[in-house]
């Protein structure tokens, strides 16, 4: 598969430049929960629990800042994203306690 690998590079690349390799590990985790609650108020715009105007793009933005984050924070600790998303494959394919809902196999 070996996207995932492309992205981290990317993403190592891009904070090697600007000088963004020492971003202590505890801040990159604040930022994730940053955009996470930026996507939560996206969602609250689209179901039309806040008065906001909802704009797919916004949403679209958090999302992939979010991602960012979450490859930064897999190269601090060297996780082969490519691997591990593999795994949880299996690991969901092996779970027991999963069923499918009927209507939807």
């Amino acid at each position: 598969m070996q996207e995932f690998t492309k992205l981290q590079k990317q993403v190592f690349e891009y904070d090697k430049k600007y000088g963004w390799l020492n971003d202590k590990i505890a801040h990159i985790l604040l930022h994730m929960q940053e955009e996470l609650g930026e996507i939560s108020r996206r969602i609250l715009r689209y179901e039309e629990y806040k008065k906001e105007n909802f704009s797919i793009e916004e949403l679209s933005q958090e999302i992939t800042d979010l991602l960012y984050l979450t490859f930064k924070l897999a190269n601090k600790f060297q996780i082969n994203l490519d691997y591990e998303w593999e795994n949880m494959w299996k690991r969901y394919e092996n779970k027991v306690n999963r069923q499918v809902k009927e209507g939807e196999q």
